[in-house]
């Protein structure tokens, strides 16, 4: 038998032998919610729940959740929240306008639009996750749609998101996504050199807090959970991305910063909320520039996920930020 033969056989036997990465897709009932989809790579696992338009689960697989979920709320609908109460599932979701045109446009600054956050998505399954798709919101006319890859062999989840305007009046809008997570052992959020903003971000909501639950390291933002106070910061930050430490487990999102826009809030792009007690969990918010779509147009902002699993759990923040500086720069 020649050379050529005994290489061939060769990776005839091998080839069947290799495993072959791919994106599985499963529709499950998640906390009595039918018709969810669990999507997995082996790695990482990805849940989401058309009926209430959510992302609920993102984890290495046998992992915990980085996701906060609200126990209070596991199985219900938007329509089981009394009149001007927030269905507050936990979760991750998008929002359509800055906040503080809210009463402009649904006539109450609070809660948030019901056909965005809460409403009943439908859904198309796709070879790498499925593609989500919000009813038209009464307000602005507008409806989200949102598509959901997994990377076949990394932990990567990428997030395509386009607004669709469906109808008048023109207004202010964005595509606005934030993710309630796990109350992590800290929060970063990268700032601006040549901010806008005095000492690079700005405060909008809680005001000053000890040290301890927010300072400065270099151009990174610091930033852990008040168990007594609600607070919130934003940057005009280009390198566009946010982060938060779970243990051995980084989590980190990012987006696209593009300097000439105008973006809400001022002039951010990225924010991070924290909830006081007992209701124990951060928000990690990536906001797009400014839109005013006529009807017909459309307008998107793409974000990624990712989660890397870390050798030991950092002891400090010296090693956190040494941490995340090496795997964004």
């Amino acid at each position: 038998m020649n050379r050529a033969k005994v290489v061939l056989i060769s990776c005839l036997i091998t080839l069947p032998l290799l495993a072959v990465a791919e994106v599985k897709l499963e529709r499950v009932t998640y906390h009595s919610w039918p018709g969810s989809y669990r999507i997995t790579n082996g790695i990482v696992e990805v849940i989401a729940v058309p009926r209430i338009g959510r992302i609920m689960v993102y984890r290495f697989l046998n992992g915990e959740n980085v996701i906060w979920e609200n126990p209070a709320w596991r199985g219900k609908l938007r329509s089981d929240a009394p009149k001007g109460v927030w269905a507050n599932f936990g979760g991750d979701k998008v929002w359509p306008a800055p906040q503080t045109e809210w009463a402009k446009r649904m006539g109450r600054g609070w809660p948030p639009d019901e056909a965005f956050d809460g409403g009943d998505f439908s859904c198309e399954t796709l070879p790498d996750g499925l593609l989500l798709i919000s009813p038209v919101s009464p307000h602005y006319e507008a409806r989200l749609i949102r598509e959901l890859r997994l990377s076949p062999d990394t932990p990567r989840l990428m997030i395509k998101q386009r607004l669709e305007k469906r109808g008048p009046p023109m207004t202010n809008m964005i595509i606005w996504s934030v993710t309630q997570i796990r109350s992590p052992d800290l929060a970063v959020m990268p700032l601006n050199p040549r901010s806008r903003f005095p000492g690079g971000f700005k405060l909008l909501g809680g005001g000053d807090v000890e040290e301890r639950y927010r300072y400065r390291s270099g151009d990174l933002l610091l930033i852990r959970r008040h168990p007594r106070k609600a607070t919130k910061v934003g940057a005009d930050s280009p390198a566009g991305w946010l982060a938060s430490f779970h243990g051995d487990v980084l989590f980190i999102q990012r987006s696209n910063f593009h300097p000439k826009a105008k973006y809400p809030d001022g002039g951010c792009n990225v924010e991070i909320y924290t909830n006081p007690d007992p209701l124990k969990y951060v928000e990690l918010e990536l906001l797009s520039p400014i839109h005013r779509p006529k009807e017909g147009e459309s307008f998107s902002f793409d974000i990624s996920w990712q989660l890397y699993k870390l050798p030991n759990i950092p002891q400090n923040d010296v090693e956190r930020v040494r941490i995340v500086r090496k795997i964004t720069k």
